[in-house]
């Protein structure tokens, strides 16, 4: 390894951002630790639908956010919950989230999160064969299924984006489904089947196996809340202490560190003067016993019930859409709950696993794109989240991307649209 100022990094945050982040880094040659706050890959990465896309392209604040909002506002989704207080505390944010439903953002969004997930998905192949868990990874698309033909005919928009940035897809009308998916009952009238698109059928053991990868070569698992960051001086110049929360605080240095703590990322780097515009999308999921009939194959999205059914190694995964409210407030199964019912009237399945639903929080940006890149005054911190539904989907690449900057080379694909300067912050 050529010799570096930055030897040693900190990684705060163990969701499969950070764990991706800190494996490519110590692949690069650096000593890393890797900081979250309890077990790593437990938190929002542990509860997607274990899709690895290369076709989550049309970020939510598009065009037709706006026709859809009166719908959404009074409720008429299942797709969204909202607590009208908590967008009142948060309707700056919101203004500004709805100010990017351009024609002209969503189709430079999806240019870059299509370059982002491509690198991602081949990363992530590499990988799991490395870690020997090939029986986790799912080939055969992902799928969008419409109850309605009206409902199809509003998706034409999301398809010539698709069109635009070349992701490929077949559509199959409601006999065709039949034979494609026999586990799903006939009351779909067209799907959309992602081709490129592959699945894991346990996200947790994934992040899992990647983390065995750090630690085999030297990594370093640090558990703890870290309650302080500042710059501190040290033998390679200025260097970074991250402090833990206990009865008996210790901290951890490094030459540089990476914030990848998801919906806590925000928190943490306004202790050091910066104002990132992150909210959250609240989601759930539970799981259910298989039926004895046909599983399904792949993931498959609800577009009208806005809930995913996913076959999991935990049983069937069913996975709400969007809450929006306070990240800490007390769960509220009624979305879940009302998918579950949904997802039955769908694919046959017996009872379910746990006695309360899990809750994650899914960090996202005014423009629905992650920040991937230098704090603009800070030498040493990098920022690497923000990757709202898709984070499984992007964080390899995120970390390739991340892992040049720190070693002052060009990354594998143009981080301009991700960089914090996009923001006054």
């Amino acid at each position: 390894m050529a010799d570096r100022k930055i030897q040693t990094m900190l990684v705060i945050g163990g969701g499969i951002v950070g764990v991706c982040n800190a494996l490519a880094l110590q692949r690069a040659g650096y000593r890393v630790s890797l900081i979250d706050r309890g077990t790593p890959g437990r938190e929002t990465s542990y509860g997607n639908a274990g899709v690895l896309s290369e076709s989550s392209v049309a970020v939510l604040n598009g065009p037709g956010l706006l026709k859809a909002l009166p719908k959404l506002l009074l409720g008429r989704s299942n797709g969204l919950r909202y607590s009208p207080l908590f967008v009142m505390k948060r309707l700056g944010w919101m203004l500004r989230f709805l100010a990017h439903c351009t024609p002209r953002h969503w189709r430079a969004a999806a240019r870059a999160l299509r370059e982002l997930q491509v690198l991602s998905l081949a990363q992530h192949k590499d990988w799991i064969a490395e870690a020997g868990v090939q029986d986790l990874l799912r080939h055969g698309g992902w799928m969008k299924v419409f109850r309605s033909e009206a409902s199809f005919a509003g998706y034409a928009a999301e398809l010539a984006l698709c069109d635009e940035v070349g992701v490929r897809y077949t559509v199959f009308d409601r006999e065709q489904l039949r034979q494609v998916e026999p586990g799903l009952k006939p009351i779909y009238e067209k799907a959309v089947l992602f081709d490129d698109t592959c699945g894991v059928s346990n996200p947790a053991a994934l992040t899992d196996a990647y983390l065995a990868l750090f630690t085999a070569a030297g990594g370093t698992v640090v558990e703890g809340s870290v309650a302080g960051l500042r710059q501190i001086g040290n033998a390679q110049g200025v260097g970074w202490a991250a402090t833990l929360a206990g009865d008996g605080e210790s901290t951890l240095e490094g030459d540089g560190v990476v914030l990848a703590a998801g919906a806590w990322t925000a928190e943490i780097a306004g202790w050091l003067g910066y104002d990132l515009p992150l909210g959250w999308e609240r989601g759930y999921h539970l799981h259910l016993v298989p039926a004895d009939g046909p599983q399904l194959k792949r993931a498959v999205n609800d577009m009208d019930g806005g809930f995913v059914i996913a076959p999991m190694q935990q049983g069937v995964r069913i996975t709400s859409g969007v809450e929006l409210t306070d990240r800490d407030a007390p769960p509220d199964d009624a979305q879940i709950r009302a998918s579950v019912a949904m997802a039955r009237e769908a694919h046959d399945m017996k009872a379910e696993i746990e006695t309360e639903p899990w809750m994650g929080r899914r960090p996202t940006m005014v423009d629905s794109l992650p920040v991937i890149g230098p704090a603009p005054r800070h030498r040493g911190l990098w920022f690497n989240f923000g990757h709202q539904h898709v984070g499984l989907s992007m964080a390899p690449g995120s970390a390739l991307a991340i892992t040049a900057m720190v070693d002052g080379t060009a990354p594998p694909l143009d981080t301009t649209p991700f960089r914090a300067e996009r923001f006054s912050v």
